[in-house]
């Protein structure tokens, strides 16, 4: 009777251990899936520029000054920042809204916060709703562009959304010949199709429409990473 209560005893301690470390396996240690995630977002923060994919290798992440405007946010509150945030964590983005002409924005104010890159909206909208003329508004664009690049800054200028309006367009075309050799700008417009651009802001607050921030995402992240 002692052996078998025993050899009982044995048989339960083997199993309470063996279901302990299946316990600490699924509960402490990292798991496969957890790994094979972690990964998938190292191959996701792949960067086509060489220099900005240098200074993520280098610092395994990267601090990254976003000038957005209130024309990349939606009427739900969604926001063109918080997106990339949202599918980028290894990205620290530092966002600061420019709601009034691009000759209001401070450069030192950008430098110490002491980004690794500059992401500039063109400024296009607003500089075109304050009546900026289209010349002052490009060479104050290339002036920020090349005060930032003074202090070693990476600096890429994204342009903004193309819109139905007729002036605007002409606005936007004289940007886009202005910087036509740079090679820190990027236009977007072409890539909006006709049909959709309706759809994708209000024309009266010239905000986004869900369908919009998602174009416009896709727009900016097809520019920067690899897929």
């Amino acid at each position: 009777m002692k052996n078998i209560l025993f050899w009982l005893y044995v048989v339960l301690a083997v199993l309470l251990i063996g279901f302990g470390y299946i316990y600490w396996q699924s509960n402490v240690s990292p798991s496969h899936s957890d790994s094979k995630s972690n990964q998938t977002e190292m191959k996701k923060t792949a960067f086509k520029d060489k220099s900005l994919q240098n200074i993520y290798n280098k610092n395994k992440e990267m601090n990254i000054t976003l000038l957005s405007t209130p024309y990349q946010v939606t009427d739900d509150n969604q926001s063109l920042a918080q997106t990339l945030r949202d599918h980028y964590p290894s990205l620290k983005i530092n966002e600061q809204m420019i709601e009034t002409a691009s000759d209001k924005i401070d450069v030192d104010k950008l430098k110490d916060a002491k980004p690794d890159v500059v992401i500039l909206d063109a400024m296009t909208l607003n500089d075109f709703t304050e009546k900026v003329p289209a010349q002052a508004h490009n060479k104050q664009l290339s002036k920020i562009v090349d005060d930032l690049k003074s202090d070693h800054i990476e600096v890429r200028v994204i342009g903004t959304r193309p819109s139905t309006d007729k002036a605007f367009k002409t606005y936007q075309k004289e940007e886009e010949n202005y910087f036509e050799d740079s090679k820190t700008y990027y236009t977007q417009s072409k890539k909006w199709a006709k049909d959709d651009l309706e759809e994708s802001y209000d024309a009266k607050t010239e905000l986004l429409t869900d369908q919009g921030l998602d174009i416009w995402y896709a727009n900016l992240t097809d520019y920067l990473f690899k897929k």
